[in-house]
């Protein structure tokens, strides 16, 4: 009996499974075709959708990946991100995207696996025994009695001082900043003919990957700054920033300079509070890159140098820009500029010698509005507060992997 098989022949190349590889800076999903071999993986996957992404017997699957610096809910956010990124690109270069149907992103937050993997073919790292005890036996989460107590990534962070992570984080953790694209094409039915008779027989359909999120752990940041500026002034601040969502925050302000000299008529008194919502782009990490802001808020003041003063209250609303970038584990410098309109108004006096004292001589009442810049500042920040770590593992400065 003669048995031989007929394939049919598709409109394009048959694809019948493939798989590239993106890679990323550290602690951003923004897409670099220069960064090494991206522009060749990009153009590649630009070209097979744009033969298959209409077609029902295409699949397409992006997930991403992060490294271990930083605090693990951002390293899940920013792995999705990543992979969200790789579909937003090719959509942008193709003027299509895949049906909803046959795609699937996922974000796969920290790849302790693939940083096993790349360990296992290092003969250079230092107690390396010890630090794959600690991957494959120390659960990504420790927990008593509900309480978060630790994580694989401490345990690693702390063995024999920070020296293994330190390795391992200029050696091994490039590679896990990536995203994966699957790309499969299910074939038609071949046909299988015996004898005279001839049948569809399936094609067997490759095995994909499953979807696996990573578990969210809720972290809650707090940074407390003053701005060195002011300060210098005699003006004392202090400042309270919450991170909210990875790329929102609230802070409150507060300055105040109540210096008087009455035997001189001398009054630096001068006090101000404002909240700010805060918006964050182009991040390294947490607390790690540009913002614009959004800020209102009160001043009350009375001003005298030994003659006319001025005393009064007002209100302001305004813009604000700034930059924060981190110099250790805690803490950071921020920079920034604020503009607006202020209205105020205020009453003029003139101390005025009675009896062997001073009288404050009430002159007139003046209004002003303003507008223009409000505020400059060069802060000193203290990062604390991240459920992820103890008092004395804060976030690494090169680990804001967000």
């Amino acid at each position: 009996m003669l048995v031989f098989l007929c394939a049919y022949a598709s409109e394009a190349q048959v694809l019948k499974h493939d798989t590239v590889t993106v890679r990323f800076y550290q602690s951003v999903s923004t897409i670099s075709p220069a960064l090494k071999e991206n522009a060749r993986a990009l153009d590649s996957i630009v070209d097979i959708v744009s033969l298959y992404a209409q077609d029902p017997r295409f699949r397409m699957e992006v997930r991403g990946w992060a490294s271990p610096e930083g605090a693990s809910l951002f390293n899940s956010s920013l792995s999705l991100d990543r992979a969200e990124a790789i579909l937003d690109y090719v959509e942008r270069k193709t003027g299509v995207r895949p049906r909803a149907s046959s795609l699937t992103v996922s974000g796969m937050g920290i790849d302790w696996k693939g940083l096993e993997e790349s360990m296992m073919r290092d003969g250079n790292i230092p107690y390396a025994d010890e630090a794959l005890r600690i991957i494959r036996d120390v659960p990504v989460w420790q927990t008593e009695n509900g309480v978060l107590v630790g994580s694989r990534k401490k345990s690693l962070m702390d063995l024999r001082g920070g020296e293994v992570f330190e390795h391992l984080m200029y050696n091994h953790f490039s590679p896990l900043r990536r995203a994966e694209i699957i790309l499969t094409y299910i074939p038609e039915p071949a046909l299988v003919q015996v004898g005279d008779l001839r049948q569809d027989v399936p094609v067997p359909v490759p095995e994909m990957h499953p979807t696996v999120l990573p578990e969210h752990i809720p972290i809650h940041r707090l940074a407390l700054k003053t701005n060195l500026l002011t300060d210098a002034l005699l003006m004392p601040s202090l400042e309270v920033e919450w991170l909210i969502r990875k790329n929102w925050s609230l802070a409150a302000h507060g300055n105040v300079a109540w210096w008087s000299r009455d035997s001189e008529h001398r009054y630096y008194q001068l006090a101000a509070i404002y909240p700010e919502a805060r918006w964050w782009f182009k991040t390294k990490g947490p607390w790690h890159g540009h913002y614009l802001g959004i800020f209102a808020g009160g001043t009350w003041y009375d001003l005298e140098n030994g003659g006319r003063g001025y005393k009064g209250e007002g209100g302001f609303v305004g813009l604000s820009y700034g930059y924060m970038f981190p110099v250790s584990r805690s803490l950071s410098f921020e920079v920034g500029i604020g503009a607006g309109y202020l209205y105020t108004e205020y009453e003029e006096y003139l101390p005025v010698p009675y009896m062997g004292g001073t009288h404050y001589v009430y002159q007139q009442t003046s209004r002003m509005n303003y507008l223009g810049p409000l505020k400059l500042k060069f802060s000193f920040v203290w990062r604390l507060w991240d459920a992820d770590w103890n008092r004395h593992n804060r976030l690494a400065r090169k680990g804001g992997e967000i």
